[in-house]
């Protein structure tokens, strides 16, 4: 009975070899899926560089998730069938895989960042390296991604999020097949199953939470899943098929079509690549993805995967010396593009030239293929003292980790410095210890440049694009139209930037332009009908001399006098009335800029917060959505009810965090408030949920501070 086993065993691998559908580790080499590898990085590497270009190259990432998932899995398949697998053995070649050239770009990120980056543009560095170094960096970009987030161009390491989320699969996935076959289940019902799960998580999750859903493995396991699923069906069921009868081929006329019989006609190949090729033309970065989008591409994967490289088509597109080339160099490519791309933004201070980023992609090329050539495959492929490379790379990993974690809690303001960095031009953005960052006149702090290019916008060193305020517009008449047939006000109330009301306490190396960035979109809004548009700079610079500060210092925001003067003129313009309010003045305690700072012992003045006294009696019920996220920059997403409003009417609130001030005055007028969350994830649905909502609001409240236009 073992011989017939074994026999069987040999037959199976054996038959999996002559369908060409194997794994990489033991079985025949398959050129094309070098090919498909290509395809997924020089996607991703164009999307990165030409982002208006190729508006859907991301999706090469979801490609190399199912590679990786199929490749993997058919390893682990394979070696449980012939009862050598190996926890040690799996981990270790994962280890010789992915470390050496890793161990490099972290490196060589950490040490130019060291000549280029200002203080805290530094320890951020450290920080994502760390991060990287423990394979959860995917959780610390999630983590980030808000108010204060600075632009990803400006991170060096976010590309390894992806990385990240594979690792986190090598960790639970080996571990949870091995006790599926040590309990005699059935593998391909947990692939499934998994799959399934994930994908629904997705489904369920990418509305509410699209930056989790995003970056995190809960949805994007099922992409991985995908190729595991494939890697059964190519290593159990082709095999199967090519022995089984002609009755039973009958029973199973697709599958042995496309599975069992070469396709010489490339068929399935083309489809394949027609599918991948429709997914960087027509998907884009405003698509909620994952979701149910990111299935084309996976189909794409699946297909060419299929196909083979049996077709003189496949051989053609998939298999030439160019394609696997780039194959073979496409995890080192996909490692270098990334900071080089970055690195030359932060230097640029903006999008580089066409040609900077063509030499940029040209130099990441160069450096993968040595990478490769010289680092990579002596390293993995040695013949000799495995298990001693892998416990040097591992040790060598561990360390770059622990660097990169003492420097995100260090000091640099000293050493990195404005006058310390080198190759950055236009600094005059960046006044102070850093670009998040710079101190005023007279005790005053501000927001950096870092922060939707705000000094940038400020000096109106570029205009707004025309599709960008096309893309606005199209988003505000949508809303409105639908509130004039649901009978709902729309209304728009902007929270001007501190820098705009209070100029005459940025250093003097800031200039000021006297066209507003804003003005662009909100002059081309204004013609919109059902559309109440609020911009109180006017009022405040006329106000902030007789009123007092109407702005923190030591803050972002507008306090709660600015905040309530912002409310009352925007309740006035729509016929309401607000409530009667009393300020005093209090001692004022830090603000958010002191955190960005890391300027703790920086003076405080007591003239800029206020103590607000509501003349009106009334009792709040507030009712939290537990079930969706709480914004960093807007707070919990909850329905406020008041027992003795003002005004007996409903209102839906979308912004951000210039909302936060607002919400007593909001409360305290209205009888129902229902404030629905940031409106970067709210406001291009707002709309449809408008339109679909059972009660519909009397008015519907965006608030957006002036810099995110």
């Amino acid at each position: 009975m073992n011989q017939v086993n074994q026999v069987n065993q040999v037959n199976q691998v054996n038959q999996v070899n002559q369908v060409n559908q194997s794994s990489p580790y033991k079985s025949a080499y398959r050129s094309e899926i070098d090919g498909l590898r290509a395809f997924a990085v020089l996607s991703v590497v164009a999307f990165h560089a030409f982002p208006s270009w190729i508006k859907g190259g991301f999706v090469g990432v979801d490609v190399f998730f199912v590679i990786s998932g199929f490749l993997i899995t058919s390893h682990i398949f394979e070696n449980l069938d012939k009862g050598q697998f190996s926890f040690v053995d799996f981990f270790g070649r994962r280890v010789r895989r992915i470390f050496p050239a890793l161990i490099v770009v972290m490196t060589c990120s950490l040490t130019f960042g060291w000549f280029i980056l200002l203080a805290d543009e530094f320890t951020q560095l450290g920080k994502h390296v760390a991060s990287s170094a423990a394979f959860v960096s995917n959780f610390i970009f999630a983590s980030e991604v808000g108010y204060f987030d600075t632009s990803s161009e400006l991170k060096p390491m976010l590309h390894l999020w992806s990385l990240a989320v594979e690792e986190q699969f090598y960790i639970f996935w080996p571990l949870l097949l091995w006790v599926t076959w040590k309990l005699k289940q059935n593998l391909l019902l947990i692939c499934l199953v998994a799959m399934v799960a994930s994908f629904f998580v997705n489904l369920l999750l990418v509305d509410r939470f699209p930056t989790e859903i995003f970056f995190l493995p809960f949805g994007r396991f099922w992409e991985l899943l995908v190729g595991s699923v494939l890697a059964w069906v190519m290593l159990y069921k082709a095999s199967n098929i090519s022995t089984t009868s002609s009755r039973s081929k009958s029973k199973n006329i697709i599958l042995t079509y496309v599975l069992g019989t070469p396709n010489k006609s490339g068929i399935t190949t083309f489809v394949g690549i027609f599918v991948l090729l429709s997914s960087i033309i027509f998907i884009n970065k405003n698509d909620p993805f994952p979701s149910y989008i990111a299935i084309f591409p996976v189909l794409g994967a699946v297909l060419v995967i299929i196909g083979g490289s049996f077709s003189s088509f496949a051989k053609l597109v998939l298999s030439n010396r160019l394609a696997v080339w780039f194959g073979l160099i496409s995890y080192p490519l996909y490692l270098w593009h990334w900071p080089i791309l970055s690195y030359l933004h932060i230097i640029e201070d903006g999008t580089p030239h066409i040609n900077k980023r063509i030499l940029a992609i040209l130099l990441s090329i160069s450096l993968a293929w040595v990478t490769y050539q010289f680092i990579e495959k002596p390293i993995r492929f040695g013949g000799s003292k495995k298990s001693f490379r892998t416990i040097v790379l591992a040790i060598a990993v561990f360390l770059i980790g622990l660097i990169g974690l003492a420097i995100s809690y260090s000091d640099f303001k000293d050493s990195n410095g404005v006058d310390d960095v080198y190759l950055r031009k236009g600094l005059e953005h960046r006044i102070g210890a850093s670009s998040r960052w710079y101190e005023g006149v007279d005790s005053w702090l501000f927001l950096g440049n870092s922060y939707d290019n705000t000094v940038t916008k400020l000096k109106l060193a570029s205009p707004p694009g025309i599709k960008e305020i096309a893309t606005l517009k199209d988003t505000f008449y949508n809303l409105a139209s639908v509130g004039e047939t649901t009978n709902t006000k729309i209304a728009l109330l902007v929270g001007p930037n501190k820098s705009s009301i209070y100029a005459e306490m940025l250093p003097s190396e800031i200039y000021v332009s006297p066209t507003r960035y804003v003005d662009f979109f909100l002059n081309d809004l204004s013609d919109i009908d059902n559309l109440t548009i609020y911009n109180p700079t006017t009022q405040f610079l006329k106000l902030k001399e007789f009123e007092g500060l109407l702005y923190y210092r030591t803050d972002t925001h507008w306090n709660d006098k600015g905040a309530f003067i912002a409310l009352s003129n925007l309740l006035s313009t729509l016929g309401y009335e607000g409530p009667k309010v009393e300020f005093s003045s209090v001692l004022t305690v830090g603000g958010d800029l002191i955190g960005i700072s890391k300027l703790n012992n920086f003076p405080l003045k007591d003239d800029d917060t206020w103590l607000a006294s509501i003349e009106h009696t009334y009792e709040l019920r507030r009712a939290e959505e537990t079930n969706v996220a709480i914004f960093e920059s807007f707070g919990k997403q909850e329905v406020v009810f008041n027992s003795n409003p003002i005004i007996d009417k409903k209102v839906w609130v979308v912004g951000d965090s210039f909302t936060e001030a607002l919400k007593p005055y909001l409360d305290a007028t209205f009888r129902e408030v229902s404030y629905l969350g940031h409106w970067q994830k709210g406001l291009d649905n707002l709309s449809i949920d408008l339109e679909d909502a059972s009660e519909k609001p009397d008015l519907v409240l965006v608030v957006r501070v002036e810099r995110s236009f």
